[in-house]
């Protein structure tokens, strides 16, 4: 599926696009379901969901996570085939497991996430790697101008970077790597390595940035399963209750940000 190029690319960089992966019709049809995501009620005992409220004080969600076991269309289109897991288990050259799933959506006037790493063990304080890689489906289309990410290639090798209590990498350190754009069209995959450094913009024009993305564990690790994580999850950093309040919302986590 995946050629000499495109793993070289992986080992030397931590992150590969993957263009087209889907095809129209599919890409469309996960772009429908997202949007149902999107329009659920609050239920933080099954599905979690974190909102912000935009510059002109609308509240809008910003992330969710644990929906695919309550939305069976959206699962079968992204995983029924196993695709995305042969591509994954190819780069990583072994067997894997998926530990979560996470939509970030990054409508206009929506926040961004300042330079950090994926790597879940640190946070949640426990010894064990969590996450070795993280595909993301591309929902629509990404740049700059609309939240789009940045990466710096090759440092997915030197392990995990001074970091504040956030998850924010040093300003220092990340100052003195080059950055540059990771751009793509809906329906690409992109797959990264956990220990990847990445960040984005807020969202300042008029084109949502919304991507799903699938965090696999390799087979041979230890680390919690799919329902510990979640209950980690539920602690370290809640999803909105039953009644979400606008003027005291929960951030998604530690690197969130907004002008």
């Amino acid at each position: 599926m995946l050629t000499e190029a495109q793993k070289a690319k992986w080992n030397q960089d931590g992150y590969l696009r993957i263009e087209s992966f889907f095809d129209a019709a599919t890409r469309d049809r996960i772009s429908n379901f997202v949007e149902e995501v999107a329009r659920r009620d609050v239920c933080p005992d099954k599905w979690m969901m974190w909102f912000e409220k935009t510059g002109d004080s609308r509240k809008i969600i910003s992330k969710a996570e644990n929906f695919l076991d309550y939305h069976d269309a959206l699962r079968e289109a992204l995983l029924a085939d196993g695709r995305i897991r042969t591509a994954v288990e190819t780069l990583l050259d072994e067997n894997t497991r998926m530990l979560k799933e996470l939509l970030i959506f990054k409508y206009p006037d929506s926040g961004g996430y300042r330079p950090h790493q994926d790597i879940y063990h640190i946070p949640h304080k426990i010894p064990d790697r969590m996450v070795h890689a993280v595909a993301a489906i591309a929902i629509d289309d990404s740049d700059p101008d609309n939240g789009g990410l940045f990466f710096t290639p090759g440092h997915h090798k030197e392990g995990v970077f001074p970091m504040d209590a956030g998850g924010v990498i040093n300003p220092q350190v990340a100052e003195s790597f080059i950055w540059e754009p990771v751009s793509w069209k809906a329906g690409d995959v992109f797959i990264f390595d956990d220990y990847a450094p990445h960040y984005s913009l807020p969202n300042k024009s008029n084109r949502s940035r919304r991507t799903l993305y699938l965090v696999f564990q390799r087979a041979s690790t230890g680390g919690p399963t799919r329902a510990e994580y979640n209950r980690m999850k539920r602690a370290y950093n809640p999803p909105e209750g039953k009644l979400p309040d606008l003027d005291s919302l929960k951030v998604p986590n530690g690197i969130f940000y907004r002008d």
